[in-house]
This record gives structure tokens, C-alpha cells and sequence, in this order.
């Protein structure tokens, strides 16, 4: 009963998941619900979502203590999370270097947003998107260009040495994920499944500081420091890690901001940059790129969607200053 439960479970997500990929009729129903943990959902976050818990579902039976995997698991359910964790955050901390190593190599803040053109695609610590760019030449394989699915194809230049650490490190967090439900209840295994294709999710669309990572290594953990009978003290490790993480989020979205103005460095301009009605204080050439000052009486996503529109197709990028305060 139990096998079929998940079975069935694993057909709807999938099912769910391809109806996302090639109609837009649940777009409106399931959008809503995953914002909340997907941070911002998109349609390739979706897809991806339910396609890991789907096919989780469908195998977990084959990995539970009488399964025909799990009777060879040779380590303790909690010990595969522990491993999923640590893969995770060395992950994690990769991403966050290569956006710095992004920033140092064009002598700009690691602090900035970095918006690479053709197609327009953005990153930066707080939010990185260079996962989900070093998988673009293998999705753009399968997505159709019509879509409307960003596969961060514009960054993929900037990052070509992530690929084969994707390629590894994503199947090895969702193996552990599926040897860790051992002989958890039903419930806890939907958890440990949930937590993982989060987590997963956060590789690829947003780093260590976004929602799914959060959402996704508070379950991870948090499973595994679960003990019967239960203790809230048992989750004051999992509880100071992600309150961790929270406070360094606020923590760098407040100290690297500059409220003064938004510094911008476009990229190998070219023509006409259409700077109109953007409230430019300055502007220096310097090389190949020109340097703006911008007023800061503009919310900073309004105004990164506003260069974003009218810097495409006249140059390669640019890198904008946050400014945190401009939210409030």
C-alpha cells in the first residue's frame, strides 16, 4: 500500500511537471503556491521541482529498509543527510566564490549585480544563477527557445569549469536523499524529498543566501537531527546554521549597499545606450566600458529592469550597486 501511494504521488508531480513545460494551464495555480519557497517561482523552477519530487516519489519504495536497495544500505538514514548537506554547502560556497572571481577579474565590487546579455541573465551573491548557466548547454538542448524558460545561457562563458561539478554533485544529493528514508514514516520521507528537490532547486536557480537553499537545508537538517521522542533541543544546531545564513543575507544586503547613488559598469558599449528619463548624475568612458552614476530615488529591481530593457543588444553587460534601502 504504502509503495503505491508514493507511486501514484510520483505520477501526479511528473505529470504536474509536464504540463507546466508545454501548456500554460496550471501556470496561474501552481505559481502562487511555489513563490512561497521558491523565491520568486518561475516556470523552469517549477518544472524542476516536480519533476525531483516526482521521480523521488516513484523510487523511494525501491530505497526504504525493505526495499531491494535499501537492504544494502550500509550507513544510517541520517548519515546520507549529513553527506547531502556537506555536498550542498561545499556547492554552495563554490557558487559564491566564482560570483566574486566574476567581479575581481572585471575590477568591479564583489557586491554588484552582474547582468550578462544575449539573452539577458542576471547574478550575484545574494542570488546566483552560474549553476543553472554551466547546465545552459545541455538545457538549451531541451527547452525550447519558445518556451520562455531562462537557462542563463549569456553567463555560460564566464563559468565554463562548473559543468562537470554540476553534472556530479546534483545526482549524488539526490541519491543521498532517497538512501536517507530508510525506515522513516511516510510523512518524514515525503520531508526528506521535499527538502532535497529544494535543495537541488537552490543549486541551480539562487545559492547559498536564496529561499529554496534555506528552505531546502532546513529540512535536510532538521531531518536528521530528529530523534524519537522528539526534543526541541534537538534542532538548535539546524536552527543556528540557517539563522546564520538569514543574518549574513541582511547582514551583506545592508552593508554592501551604496544609498548614495547606483554605480553601473556597462560593458562594451555600443551606439546609443538610451539613458533617458534614468537620472543619470554621471557618466565616464573608461576603455571598453563606460561608468554611470544614477540617483538613487529608484527602487533598485524597477531600475535593473529598466537597464536591462534598454541596454540589450547595446553591449555585452553590466554590473549595478545595490541599494538595499531602496526596498523600504
Amino acid at each position: 500500500m504504502r509503495s503505491e501511494r508514493f507511486m501514484v504521488a510520483g505520477i501526479i508531480f511528473i505529470g504536474v511537471a509536464v504540463t507546466l513545460l508545454v501548456t500554460d494551464l496550471l501556470d496561474h495555480i501552481i505559481t502562487p503556491f511555489t513563490h512561497v519557497f521558491l523565491m520568486g517561482s518561475s516556470e523552469g523552477k517549477d518544472v524542476i521541482f516536480f519533476t525531483v519530487m516526482g521521480t523521488m516519489f516513484i523510487l523511494a519504495p525501491l530505497f526504504r529498509e525493505d526495499g531491494l536497495v535499501g537492504k544494502s544500505s550500509r550507513l544510517d538514514k541520517n548519515s546520507y543527510l549529513h553527506i547531502a548537506a556537506l555536498l550542498a554547502f561545499i556547492t554552495y560556497l563554490t557558487g559564491t566564490a566564482v560570483e566574486v572571481l566574476i567581479r575581481l577579474s572585471m575590477g568591479v565590487s564583489p557586491l554588484t549585480t552582474f547582468i550578462s546579455m544575449d539573452p539577458p541573465a542576471s547574478t550575484s551573491i545574494t542570488h546566483s544563477h552560474v549553476f543553472k548557466a554551466s547546465l545552459s548547454p545541455l538545457t538549451g538542448l531541451i527547452v525550447p527557445a519558445s518556451s520562455g524558460i531562462h537557462t542563463g545561457s549569456s553567463l555560460a562563458g564566464y563559468i565554463p569549469f562548473l559543468l562537470p561539478m554540476t553534472l556530479t554533485v546534483i545526482p549524488v544529493i539526490y541519491l543521498m536523499g532517497l538512501l536517507s528514508t530508510g525506515d522513516r514514516r511516510d510523512f518524514h520521507v515525503a520531508i526528506v524529498i521535499f527538502a532535497t528537490a529544494t535543495t537541488i532547486i537552490g543549486i541551480i536557480d539562487g545559492g547559498l543566501f536564496s529561499t529554496p537553499a534555506l528552505v531546502g537545508l532546513s529540512g535536510i537538517l532538521g531531518m536528521s537531527a530528529l530523534r524519537v521522542p522528539f526534543s526541541p533541543g534537538n534542532l538548535k544546531v539546524p536552527t543556528l546554521i540557517i539563522g546564520g545564513l538569514i543574518a549574513v543575507r541582511i547582514l551583506l544586503g545592508i552593508l554592501g549597499s551604496v544609498p548614495e547613488y547606483y554605480e553601473v559598469t556597462v560593458l562594451e558599449p555600443s551606439g546609443n545606450l538610451d539613458l533617458d528619463g534614468l537620472h543619470v548624475l554621471s557618466e565616464e568612458k573608461k576603455g571598453d566600458r563606460i561608468i554611470l552614476k544614477l540617483s538613487s530615488d529608484q527602487n533598485e529591481m524597477e531600475l535593473l529592469n529598466k537597464l536591462t530593457a534598454r541596454l540589450d543588444g547595446r553591449c555585452h553587460g553590466f554590473f549595478m550597486t545595490w541599494n538595499f534601502f531602496s526596498f523600504f
